[in-house]
């Protein structure tokens, strides 16, 4: 039997509010302003909360939508090869890491360096889709648009900005659909799962 779905998606920031645009314009101005601060939101929103990047010439979302096995590595500084191996991840497989991000809860503070990131070495693996707690963003980590690149020229899928604290080990079912809009990288997700009885990680 299956467990109940958990929502594992992080909420972007909100959209500025009538007040905050146009304040102190005539209407037209005012609408406009509105308008414009709304569309700078959207710019913005593909690098907010959970986001998908998908491999160049990616058909569909079938690759975030399906059996993922979630892997619990609390205990590692970077996700690297070696951190993967004992899992022995199998080529066109979907992967969710939980690090230690998720517990810490990194979408309510002011962003910073110190997250567990996904290393150049854990590209090779070959999986499908991959899914991490925490977003890459220029500047934090000069490899981090390294790794994304490598990432989509290996074809895979790519999930940011997850919330693993309450997911357990194990295989469940995923549900992750980007918005669907013509972009080149990331859009943003609602990510959802639950847990197939009976399956180990």
């Amino acid at each position: 039997m299956e467990g109940a779905w958990l929502d594992i998606s992080v909420p972007c920031e909100e959209e500025p509010t009538a007040g905050d645009e146009g304040v102190g314009l005539p209407e037209r101005g005012a609408e406009r302003a509105r308008w414009l601060g709304r569309a700078r939101w959207l710019g913005r929103a593909a690098w907010m909360g959970t986001y998908v990047t998908a491999p160049p010439g990616g058909e569909g979302p079938g690759a975030t939508v399906g059996r993922a096995r979630v892997l619990h590595l609390d205990d590692v500084d970077c996700i690297r090869a070696d951190s993967l191996a004992r899992y022995e991840p199998r080529a066109g497989e979907r992967l969710l890491l939980r690090t230690r991000n998720s517990p810490r809860e990194w979408w309510k503070r002011p962003h910073g360096d110190d997250f567990v990131r996904l290393s150049e070495a854990a590209v090779r693996r070959r999986v499908a889709c991959v899914g991490v707690d925490y977003v890459s963003r220029a500047g934090f980590h000069a490899e981090a648009l390294e790794v994304h690149q490598q990432l989509r020229e290996a074809g895979v899928w790519l999930i940011e900005g997850l919330d693993l604290s309450g997911v357990p080990a194990g295989v469940h079912e995923l549900k992750c659909l980007p918005l669907k809009v013509k972009a080149e990288w990331g859009l943003p997700a609602r990510a959802l799962v639950r847990a197939l009885r009976g399956q180990a990680a």
